[in-house]
């Protein structure tokens, strides 16, 4: 098969590898469509040679290994790319991700889908409903983030949403903020074009800067860009009791002023990841018309074109969504 592989310096090579086939529990896609992240950005570079990325992504089942009872060649699932052992208790209760022998798919634990056939686990594979493009597919991943942050700060109905950081993880979390009945939604972000693609997703004022918001109005903040200085703003927008989720991907220290968040007594928590649940619901709501995942779709490109698309992506030329058609 032909895949686009780690080489130096984080650049990509395309070139054939041997294909895969699937073991016991396993299941062999051939991939339809898979997104580009930007936390694959920050992450390539510290891949090894070799290594295939791209975690947001879903496929045509081609292929059943043994002890894989109840699956069809031909359905269309969405990859959950943590593949967890299934019997711990992180299992059991569905957080995946915190499974002491999960595999990150895309990520050097298992190949991902910027390739044209990929191995997962019959666990992490969720069937797409009767009517749902299977191009669609790539896209339950990033929405799920959306709304595991919305559940993680319990955003409800009536709620003053602040996001900061309008790239995909952004636009989704506002999509929920939305669908879950958000009184006001503020979105902010530097770039111009990702400010308009919040408009378009539901927020109701766009920002460049989160200098610019109200400070002391906000009863629930998602943090979507990765800066480790944005936590006082946070912090600082937040009114007393509210709840703030950090969802943006960086490695760098936060410096943190905690005595005005004692003040507040705000609650500071974290998202990363999902459940399968979380997978299911996005499928469903992309079944029943309550979000439509077309408007995150950018542009679609081919192997050939990866390298150009992690520039692109890097240099925040795109809106939203750029996706693989291997």
């Amino acid at each position: 098969m032909r895949a686009a592989v780690i080489a130096s310096g984080g650049r990509y090579e395309i070139t054939e590898v041997p294909d895969p086939s699937p073991g016991p529990g396993e299941l062999l896609l051939r991939v339809t469509a898979c997104g580009f992240c930007g936390s694959d950005v920050k992450a390539r570079a510290a891949m090894p040679a070799g290594v295939i990325m791209g975690h947001e992504f879903g496929g045509e089942i081609v292929g059943i290994g043994p002890d894989t009872a109840g699956w069809r060649e031909g359905t269309q699932v969405a990859v959950l790319p943590a593949l967890s052992c299934g019997k711990c208790e992180w299992c059991a209760s569905g957080r995946v991700i915190h499974c002491p022998r999960v595999r990150l798919v895309g990520l050097g634990g298992s190949g991902g889908g910027f390739a044209q056939l990929a191995v997962v686990t019959a666990a992490a594979a969720i069937p797409l409903a009767p009517g749902i493009d299977p191009l669609y597919s790539a896209l339950v991943e990033p929405f799920a983030v959306g709304l595991h942050i919305a559940r993680t700060g319990h955003l409800t109905e009536g709620d003053d949403v602040l996001v900061v950081g309008a790239g995909t993880v952004g636009l989704t979390t506002i999509a929920w903020a939305r669908r879950h009945g958000a009184r006001r939604i503020t979105a902010v972000d530097p770039v111009a074009i990702r400010r308009s693609a919040a408009a378009s997703f539901g927020a109701t004022e766009v920002v460049g800067s989160v200098e610019e918001v109200a400070a002391g109005t906000y009863s629930f903040v998602a943090e979507c860009a990765g800066r480790a200085s944005l936590l006082d703003a946070c912090v600082t927008a937040a009114r007393p009791r509210a709840r703030i989720v950090m969802a943006g991907v960086t490695i760098e220290p936060t410096p943190f002023a905690s005595v005005t968040a004692l003040m507040k007594e705000v609650s500071v928590g974290f998202a990363v990841y999902y459940t399968p649940e979380e997978f299911r619901t996005v499928v469903d709501a992309f079944a029943g018309g309550r979000i439509d995942p077309e408007p995150l779709i950018a542009r679609w490109v081919g192997l050939s074109e990866v390298n150009e698309a992690f520039d692109d992506l890097a240099n925040v030329t795109a809106s939203a969504k750029i996706l693989l058609r291997p």
